[in-house]
């Protein structure tokens, strides 16, 4: 029977050889079916690495089973969507991670963290990075390894380490970030949900009244804090506790009293 044009035959080296020329062909679309063929060999899919034609490269890039060598050049490829393609493969081993760290396009550094390939090294790559998102999008993954949280802990950004404080499960991380000196830092803390009450009450008599807002808005604090704060010196923090959903309605009624018109009209709204 006469095999359908396209379709790679079943003997050894004329197949390949069938592949090669197929691989060469000036049409895109012919090329496209020789990299979306499993039975393509990996020395053909690597002679492929320079075609002209972006979505030929995008195609490799996405190759689950794709050379390592291969995917080494597509990582430096012009093509912004070939290198996108390679950073949502799956199968994208570390070292080629490594590489995209550096990438001159934000969106395909801030997917590296959630790489199923995202190892320890490519970790210790990120924390070097001098992009300031980057590792914050690192810190805010839960179950990181000790080596990373405690670098991500002394990281010189506030918004790294409060991206730390708002996602870490870990109970001495978490008590050092209480004590960062940038009220942003705590601030992640109250946002934290693994946190214990007493943590809460520990914030919510923070100096920065962000802290003490965060610590109302985490809405655990008990009856007696949410009481004081009514009569906080901060008007931004008794507004807010005018307004969170979860402030009790005797709290509400003292609020609707407040010296602070804005204060009071919140409570009063919230009371009708």
């Amino acid at each position: 029977m006469q095999q359908e044009p396209g379709a790679s035959g079943t003997n050894g080296g004329t197949d390949t050889a069938h592949l090669t020329a197929r691989a060469r062909d000036k049409r895109v679309r012919i090329r496209l079916t020789v990299v979306s063929d499993p039975a393509t060999p990996p020395e053909i899919l690597q002679a492929m690495a320079a075609d002209p034609s972006r979505a030929v490269r995008r195609a490799l890039a996405a190759r689950a089973d794709a050379p390592g060598e291969l995917l080494r050049e597509l990582a430096r490829d012009p093509d912004l969507k070939t290198r996108q393609a390679l950073v949502e493969n799956p199968a994208c081993p570390p070292d080629v991670l490594i590489i995209l760290v550096d990438d001159p396009h934000g969106p395909v550094r801030w997917s590296l963290p959630d790489h199923p390939g995202t190892d320890i090294e490519v970790r210790r790559a990120i924390r070097r990075s001098v992009d300031e998102d980057l590792r914050r999008l690192l810190a805010e993954r839960s179950g990181l390894d000790k080596e990373t949280n405690a670098a991500l802990a002394a990281d010189p950004s506030p918004a790294v380490r409060a991206g730390l404080a708002a996602r870490t499960d870990d109970p001495d991380l978490l008590a050092t970030l209480t004590a960062d000196p940038d009220p942003k830092v705590r601030v992640g803390v109250a946002q934290n949900p693994r946190i214990p009450t007493e943590r809460h009450r520990l914030l919510a008599n923070d100096r920065s009244a962000a802290v003490r807002t965060a610590a109302v808005r985490s809405g655990k604090l008990p009856y007696d804090e949410l009481q004081r704060l009514a009569h906080d010196r901060s008007a931004d923090v008794r507004w807010w506790l005018a307004t969170w959903p979860t402030t009790p309605e005797p709290i509400v009624r003292i609020l609707a009293d407040d010296p602070h018109p804005d204060v009071a009209s919140q409570a009063r709204a919230r009371l009708r």
